[in-house]
């Protein structure tokens, strides 16, 4: 995305008070709102989350592991409008009806030379992927990589943990299995209290899944 693109710009209680770009909206903090969509799968009561793999030759935290799919909302979209991003990035066509919508997150982080105030439409899909059945926007994406939940957690609370993680990589549409080590510095910046509340709802969904089964 441009950084000359133009997006709605809100205030601290999500009204809309006008747009802006996205260049000033990074540069002065100003609050916008965002597209994130989870993919997730539950084998064996164990529930695991898929990450995707930014670009190295992304200019906003290149080569770090990120939502499956996520963007900005142009100012003139809504915010259904942001399943867009499924299809660009991952090349998966997804029924809206299929995704569980899991609220809006505030949230905030301040780099210094970057200040992101994001309303987050999170959304949620249960679907598996699988080698073959995605086409990556290699510009933006360059990997798939799986997370069980509990490594997930204990990789975002313990900056000591590692964790060699299993995934897939595609380069000039080829798409190949691979392993890599991660640890937390390898996430994305987000606020704490983004991925805790992502964890919570992960844990309830397959705290009820094994519920129904037994």
């Amino acid at each position: 995305m441009s950084e000359n693109e133009v997006l709605k710009i809100f205030d601290e209680n999500y009204r809309q008070i006008g747009t802006e770009t996205r260049q000033r909206i990074h540069l002065y903090g100003l609050w916008h709102e965002t597209f994130h969509c989870w993919f997730y799968t539950i084998t064996d009561n164990e529930l695991t989350v898929y990450f995707q793999k930014r670009s190295s030759t992304k200019k906003d935290f290149p080569n770090q592991l990120d939502i499956t799919a996520a963007g900005h909302l142009l100012a003139q979209e809504t915010v259904i409008d942001g399943f867009r991003e499924v299809k660009e990035e991952l090349g998966i066509d997804v029924p809206i009806e299929k995704a569980h919508f899991l609220g809006v997150f505030p949230v905030k982080i301040n780099l210094g030379h970057f200040i992101d105030n994001e309303f987050t439409n999170v959304y949620l899909i249960e679907q598996e992927i699988s080698l073959g059945e995605f086409q990556l926007q290699e510009e933006e994406v360059e990997s798939l990589f799986s997370v069980p939940l509990k490594m997930l957690k204990k990789l975002l609370n313990d900056p000591s943990a590692k964790a060699t993680l299993t995934g897939y990589h595609q380069k000039n549409n080829q798409q190949e299995v691979i392993e890599e080590c991660f640890s937390k510095k390898d996430f994305c910046a987000n606020a704490q209290s983004y991925y805790d509340r992502l964890i919570e709802s992960f844990e309830k969904i397959l705290e009820n899944q094994i519920r129904t089964i037994d």
